[in-house]
């Protein structure tokens, strides 16, 4: 059997074989890989980093998928925008940079070819993570809300339209964008260095030991199937890609988070992102939840970028079962 094509292209893909099969994927994952994002959540809504034991364990499994609903609902729309802008952008922005490349005389300019995939996969992923922060964003809101509720209010205000409602009612429609702002100065970087280091680290490795035309010297690489060796190579670079985002990002987010959501137990945010950022400042707290986050973005971008490969592949025009 031979491995994975890799040079899928947006043009070969028929989208609504895509997308259905994708939205039951990636649904299917985020029920999967929620309880990581409620432990990143409450642990950065935490007043202070020694506040652990409250903030990232929980009493009941219940408790890790609160939130659940409106996450599955609104990001499927947001995944057809984000994988949408990202393919379409990615495979525009390669073809044009190799064509400029290619045309140049220029020996310096074209030393720069094998940086095309990580520039394109770069650009592409800030794009796509800017783009859907319209749906994003108010899903954030709303489910860390949930996230961080204690039990008594939980009881008793414990829904998605009930927090909608109250937002709207306190802060008006803009309450449901709070943190907009931020959210698309945190959702750039993290994009942009999230698929420039998977695509530069996959492309790397893939020519040293997942490429089929390419002889192998260790022998102990050699003897490891095609495609298992190229399953390695996507699951570490995912994680190569998640600690470079989440530990460049990590400040960011936190800021966001708290302003977004405010301290846990309370259902009024920070007021401003100078108060949030002397807070944590203040208390070392701008990394606080790093270890969730990379884990959540770590396994979320294996899994999600190994079912991805297979999703575009099953899902070529030309693809055969």
């Amino acid at each position: 059997m031979g491995g994975i094509k890799a040079d899928t292209q947006w043009s070969d893909i028929d989208k609504s074989r895509l997308f259905c099969i994708g939205t039951v994927m990636y649904s299917a994952l985020t029920v999967a890989l929620h309880p990581l994002t409620v432990a990143k959540i409450r642990r950065q809504t935490q007043t202070t980093p020694s506040n652990s034991s409250s903030g990232t364990f929980l009493n009941n499994i219940s408790q890790y998928y609160r939130g659940l609903g409106v996450v599955v609902s609104l990001a499927i729309p947001a995944r057809f925008i984000y994988i949408s802008t990202l393919e379409y952008s990615r495979e525009l922005v390669d073809t044009n940079a190799r064509q400029f490349i290619s045309k140049t005389y220029n020996n310096e300019i074209r030393n720069l070819l094998p940086l095309v995939t990580p520039f394109a996969g770069g650009v592409a992923g800030g794009l796509a993570a800017v783009s859907s922060q319209l749906i994003v964003v108010p899903m954030d809101v709303l489910s860390q809300k949930l996230m961080v509720m204690e039990d008594s209010v939980y009881k008793e205000k414990g829904s998605t339209i009930k927090v909608a409602r109250s937002i709207i009612k306190t802060e008006g429609w803009r309450g449901l964008y709070k943190g907009f702002g931020l959210s698309l100065f945190t959702s750039l970087p993290a994009g942009s260095i999230w698929w420039a280091t998977y695509a530069g680290c996959k492309d790397k490795l893939l020519g040293l030991y997942g490429d089929p035309d390419v002889c192998v010297k260790n022998d102990a690489i050699r003897s490891i199937p095609l495609v298992a060796r190229q399953g390695i190579i996507q699951v570490a670079s995912a994680f190569s890609a998640a600690v470079a985002a989440s530990v460049l990002t990590q400040p960011l987010d936190t800021i966001k988070t708290r302003l977004q959501v405010g301290k846990a137990g309370s259902m009024k945010p920070n007021s401003s992102l100078l108060s949030v950022a002397k807070e944590l400042t203040s208390t070392s707290g701008l990394y606080i939840g790093l270890l969730p986050r990379i884990a959540h973005m770590g396994i979320w971008g294996s899994v999600l970028s190994c079912a991805y490969e297979l999703l575009k592949l099953v899902s070529r025009k030309d693809y055969e079962p």
